[in-house]
C-alpha cells in the first residue's frame, strides 16, 4: 500500500464507541450495527456498567490514547442507516450527528408527538433555559443546534484536545437533578461547553435512525415491532 493511502486511513481512523446495559444487545441492533459501513482503519469497544458521563469520557480517552482521529458512539437503542459514519465522516465537521426521535411523545396540551432529538436552548421570562425541539427545518439538510444527543455523534479528537486545553477533564458530566433543574443530561453538558469552546454542533437530518423501545420510533412516531 502507497504512503499516500496509509496517511488517508489514519486521517479517517475511526473508534466506534457502543455505550450498551449488561444485559446485552437485541438482535434488531445486532444486525443493525453489523450492516454498519466502517472505516478501514477502525477499533470496536463497547462500554457497560458505567453511568452515562463516565461511560462516554471513557471512550474519549480511549479515542486520544488510540491514535484515531474520530469517535463514534452509538447506543444500543439505536438503530442507524448503514452509511451513517462514512457520511458523517465526509463533511470534516468537529462534531456531527445522525437524527433520531424521542422514544416517548412530548405532550403539547393538543397532541403527543415524538419530536427530534436536536434542541435549542431558549431563555425563559424568568431568566433560565429550557431546551426547545427543532422541528422547522428541511429535510435531509444539514441543522446547527445548540443541544445534540451522544447516541448517534461523530467527535473529531480535536474537540478534546480544546477540552483538555481549557482544563476540562471530564468531557460528559450529567449535572440533572432534582436540586439542579437546570443541570444537563452528559451530552447536552459536552455539546453545551464544545459551544462555549466556540463550535458548533451539526445534525445530519438525511440520516434518520431507528429509536429503539419495546416497539421502535422513526420519523413516522411509534411503529410496532415486526
Amino acid at each position: 500500500m502507497f504512503s499516500w493511502e496509509l496517511s488517508q486511513q489514519r486521517a479517517s481512523s475511526c473508534l466506534i464507541g457502543i455505550y450498551a446495559p449488561p444485559v446485552g444487545v437485541s438482535i434488531d441492533f445486532a444486525l443493525s450495527f453489523s450492516a454498519l459501513v466502517k472505516p478501514a482503519l477502525h477499533d470496536i469497544i463497547r462500554v457497560s456498567g458505567l453511568p452515562f458521563g463516565e461511560a462516554r469520557t471513557q471512550m474519549a480517552y480511549q479515542c486520544l490514547n488510540g491514535g484515531y482521529q474520530f469517535l463514534f458512539m452509538i447506543d444500543v437503542d439505536i438503530l442507524a442507516p448503514p452509511e451513517t459514519i462514512p457520511k458523517l465522516m465526509s463533511y470534516r465537521l468537529p462534531i456531527v450527528s445522525g437524527l433520531y426521535h424521542q422514544r416517548f411523545p412530548s405532550w403539547d396540551g393538543m397532541t403527543a408527538n415524538y419530536l427530534p432529538c436536536m434542541f435549542n436552548e431558549v431563555r425563559q421570562p424568568d431568566g433560565t433555559f429550557a431546551k426547545q425541539a427543532i422541528t422547522n427545518y428541511t429535510p435531509g439538510s444539514l441543522v446547527n443546534a445548540d443541544l445534540v444527543p451522544g447516541g448517534c455523534l461523530l467527535i473529531h479528537r480535536s474537540v478534546f484536545d480544546r477540552f483538555l486545553a481549557n482544563g476540562i477533564k471530564r468531557f460528559f458530566q450529567w449535572t440533572l437533578t432534582a436540586e439542579e433543574p437546570q443541570g444537563k443530561s452528559e451530552d447536552f453538558f459536552f455539546t453545551t461547553k464544545a459551544r462555549e469552546l466556540g463550535y458548533q454542533p451539526m445534525v445530519d437530518t438525511s440520516l434518520i435512525a431507528t429509536h429503539e423501545t419495546h416497539a421502535q420510533v422513526t420519523a413516522k412516531g411509534l411503529l410496532p415491532k415486526l
